[in-house]
């Protein structure tokens, strides 16, 4: 893929990663390691709709990724499909600047 294509693949990543509310959610889960909406709304004081919205940016992303624990849902870092995106990008550039 040329890198305008590979570009255009990562823009949901650039995306997540602009807003300053994502990247302090993504602090937090840095520290916490595996959050759920509930626990988080509360330490950020912000409503559940507006975490699970953003978590949603974040998990279109591949930055998040969840899975149940009962009737909640719990969010952890998995940036295995960013950093293919990522590092597909980055080959592309490379290769066409030789």
């Amino acid at each position: 893929m040329d890198p305008k294509g590979n570009f255009e693949e990562c823009l949901p990543i650039f995306n997540a990663l602009g807003s300053a509310v994502r990247q302090k959610i993504l602090f937090i889960i840095s520290e916490d390691s595996r959050l759920s909406v509930q626990s988080l709304a509360e330490r950020m004081n912000l409503s559940r709709p507006t975490v699970s919205h953003h978590f949603g940016i974040l998990q279109d992303a591949g930055i998040i990724h969840h899975y149940k624990a009962g009737r909640e849902r719990i969010y952890f870092f998995s940036f295995e499909d960013s950093l293919k995106k990522m590092s597909k990008l980055i080959n592309s550039i490379q290769t066409t600047k030789r």
